[in-house]
């Protein structure tokens, strides 16, 4: 049975910038998109059907493996990893998987991005209150990154949702105080904000003054019109909803509080 390791395990050992070589065997697209880096960290890609290939093919080598490091492999899951890893101590690698692959990775380091914040938040706010929010903007990583940048920036201090969505799912609206962290596209948080302002609007009354508080494009209304328009339809239609210009809005002002 190969070794094994945990996301809190491998992150500590990367701040504490030990040097590692991390096997990531997940396809090209997934690894471009997202794999773990760190000025320590060996990072391979190498996807699992060239190390599948190694229980066929007996006296083939890979020569970008090294046999005399550590190697801590990886995939979505940890499923892939295990059987790569399984094939790789068989011709006596030194191999260990990273429990729950890439997903349990960024789990975690999201959710100590959270803590970390909020901790060094509520050391120069003590009379915080102990609950908060965290989330992202939009559908998008991208959409979530340019948002999150305007909101670190000072230039968004106002967002908008689709009330029907929190009918639906009987969710709470946002309330006057509450604290909100917000998280860039890889779930990492970036900011602090209070929510100071909650408005239920028809979309056709969203004013001026609001679209310009959301910062967005030229901070026209036209242009969060537009946008949000195409932003609620696709949100309605995966509730089996029509868009209509009265739909209920709720609109959200917010201050920045603290910031990476």
């Amino acid at each position: 049975m190969v070794k094994t390791i945990t996301a809190e395990e491998l992150f500590r050992k990367i701040k504490a910038e030990e040097a590692l070589v991390l096997v990531d065997v997940r396809a090209d697209d997934k690894y471009s998109h997202f794999h773990i880096e760190a000025n320590t960290v060996e990072d391979i890609n190498m996807p699992k059907t060239e190390i599948f290939s190694l229980e066929d093919e007996m006296e083939k080598v890979i020569p970008q493996l090294p046999k005399n490091r550590e190697m801590i492999i990886t995939c979505t899951t940890g499923n892939s990893a295990t059987t790569c890893a399984n094939i790789l101590s068989s011709r006596d690698y030194d191999v260990t998987v990273l429990e729950g692959g890439i997903t349990a990775w960024k789990e975690y380091v999201s959710q100590e991005s959270i803590e970390r914040i909020w901790k060094e938040f509520r050391e120069i706010h003590p009379d915080a209150p102990e609950q908060y929010e965290a989330w992202s903007f939009g559908n998008s990583k991208q959409m979530a990154d340019e948002l999150a940048e305007l909101v670190v920036k000072g230039t968004k201090t106002a967002t908008s949702s689709n009330y029907r969505l929190y009918e639906l799912e009987d969710e709470p609206l946002p309330m006057v105080g509450l604290h909100n962290i917000i998280l860039d596209g890889k779930g990492m948080a970036v900011a602090v904000v209070e929510t100071i302002l909650v408005k239920v609007v028809p979309f056709n009354k969203v004013t001026e003054e609001h679209a310009y508080l959301e910062g967005e494009g030229d901070r026209s209304l036209r242009y969060w019109q537009e946008v949000h328009e195409d932003f609620f339809t696709n949100e309605l239609k995966e509730v089996n909803l029509d868009f209509h210009y009265e739909m209920p809005v709720v609109c959200e002002t917010f201050k920045l509080l603290y910031k990476n």
